[in-house]
């Protein structure tokens, strides 16, 4: 059986995604701080790990694949937010949504790519977000953060082609998970309007996108940013 290693796997998109391979017969293992929830998902193994330590990651790594073998798909996926006015963002803001949502990518697949490497075979990738490819007003770090995931995908997919491992993000637009919370009615309303299809994303629509890149279905897809955001952006 293939093996899934994804962070941030507890809630939202990722607790999507490691739903749908598990029960597609993948081995599971899900990187979080909190490590095993109390609605853990059956046949998938948990580690408490922090994507932002650089030596836990490659420690967590080990165990992961000590358990379940060689790394098959990374799916680089736990994001923070920090919303405010670019002005009144602190130097420990900016450390932590760096630090997670592209430090997190880079810890992840530094620990994965020499076996991946070795092996010639392998996919790499990551949950970006639309606001890395047009930025958001008031949303300037998180916005940062996804431009850097969405340049670091597309200079490993140049960089690991030739070793036989794809590298895609999946950039979702308004999806219905916890980083929505901090919008009121209103907002999510304009959002709905702003957006063709009228309505806000599924955590389920943007996992199987991610289960479609790392498919042999998707073999000719590699460096690309995929939309996935309601028409949002077009």
């Amino acid at each position: 059986m293939p093996h899934l290693l994804i962070s941030g796997g507890t809630r939202g998109i990722g607790r999507a995604c490691a739903e749908l391979f598990a029960r597609q017969g993948y081995k599971v293992s899900s990187f979080s701080r909190s490590g095993k929830p109390d609605d853990a998902i059956e046949g998938v193994d948990y580690y408490a790990c922090d994507i932002r330590d650089f030596e836990n990651v490659a420690s967590c790594v080990s165990k992961a694949i000590e358990k379940n073998g060689s790394v098959d798909v990374l799916i680089s996926n736990a994001g923070i937010s920090v919303t405010g006015l670019a002005q009144d963002m602190k130097y420990n803001d900016y450390r932590a949504v760096i630090d997670t949502n592209f430090g997190g990518l880079f810890n992840l697949a530094n620990a994965v790519i020499p076996d991946m490497v070795s092996k010639k075979r392998g996919v790499i990738l990551a949950v970006s977000s639309m606001w890395g490819q047009t930025g958001a007003s008031c949303e300037s770090l998180y916005s940062a953060s996804k431009g850097a995931v969405d340049s670091y995908i597309k200079a490993l997919a140049k960089e690991l082609g030739p070793s036989g491992i794809r590298v895609n993000a999946v950039s979702p637009g308004a999806t219905e998970t916890d980083m929505m919370k901090c919008f009121g009615e209103d907002d999510r309303r304009a959002i709905c309007e702003d957006t063709p299809v009228g309505r806000l994303g599924e955590p389920d629509e943007i996992a199987e996108t991610l289960f479609f890149l790392q498919s042999d279905k998707a073999s000719f897809i590699t460096g690309q940013i995929i939309g996935v955001n309601g028409g949002y952006l077009i």
